[in-house]
């Protein structure tokens, strides 16, 4: 049971969070304990090297994240809009929780790797609120949309990093977000809407498939040093998401949305293999 409620949980939460600007999926999927695998099973899928359980884990994972983009377009982007400030707390909440579990897996604490992958997260973001670019374009160049679909992929597999908010910087997030909440609505949906995410989908790809190769050779080569970058990604991933980045609110509300998102972690980990 747990080898399938697991990973579609982590799907759908992997979606929710690539939707808002700042939450990383990459660090989702380190929470809810499937990143490591995940990496595994794409660079098999990339190897042509892929098991049957192989591909059902990533079937379940694409069916959790296709229902999280899908729902967290409509359901978190009003929520984004409209509670903002507590809409973060409960992700904040969620990422504090998980550093703690996180931190038992690594023997030994590097400040080295720790500190490259903080700066790694808060750099692309303060550089996001010194330039924003348009997102409103209407000639769209698909050879740049294809390499800010690979950015954007490759983030969203990093712990720490947001695809979303790299696509923000890149131009193409309030489009992307648009296209994809007219998904389920035919009317509406176009064919230049159809070719916008073919050509974003497979950028997206090809930038988690590059990285994922890369994280899997460090893991091989050295797993506490990769883990220690990892411990620093998370870690920096709280300053982007701080509450008081995002609007304002009560202070009882704001302790208990990081509540439940400490109990959302708590939860995820009763499913644990």
């Amino acid at each position: 049971m747990n080898s399938i409620l697991r990973p579609i949980i982590a799907g759908v939460l992997m979606g929710w969070a690539n939707v808002i600007p700042g939450v990383s999926g990459g660090t989702i999927a380190v929470i809810t304990g499937v990143f490591k695998r995940l990496i595994d099973v794409i660079n098999n899928l990339m190897s042509f090297k892929i098991k049957k359980k192989d591909f059902a884990f990533l079937l379940l994972i694409g069916i959790g994240i296709l229902f999280g983009l899908l729902s967290g377009s409509k359901l978190l982007a009003w929520s984004f809009k409209n509670y903002s400030f507590y809409t973060y707390s409960f992700f904040f909440g969620l990422i504090l929780f998980s550093l703690i579990d996180f931190k038992k897996d690594i023997p030994k604490f590097r400040i080295v790797e720790f500190l490259i992958g903080t700066a790694l997260v808060i750099i692309p973001y303060l550089y996001s609120h010194s330039k924003l670019q348009s997102t409103g374009t209407v000639n769209v160049n698909y050879f740049f949309l294809f390499l800010s679909g690979a950015i954007a992929g490759g983030s969203m597999i990093l712990p720490g990093l947001s695809g979303s908010l790299m696509l923000m910087i890149l131009g193409f997030y309030e489009k992307a977000i648009n296209t994809v909440s007219r998904l389920t609505n035919f009317v509406s949906f176009s064919i230049k809407d159809a070719i916008f995410l073919i050509v974003l989908g497979i950028g997206v790809l090809f930038g988690i498939g590059v990285i994922s190769k890369v994280l899997k050779i460090w893991f091989e080569k050295a797993k506490e040093s990769i883990l220690n970058f990892i411990l620093g990604l998370v870690a920096g991933s709280l300053y982007p998401i701080t509450p008081s980045f995002h609007g304002n609110g009560s202070t009882f509300g704001m302790l208990l949305w990081i509540a439940i998102g400490s109990v959302v972690v708590y939860s995820i980990s009763l499913i644990k293999e």
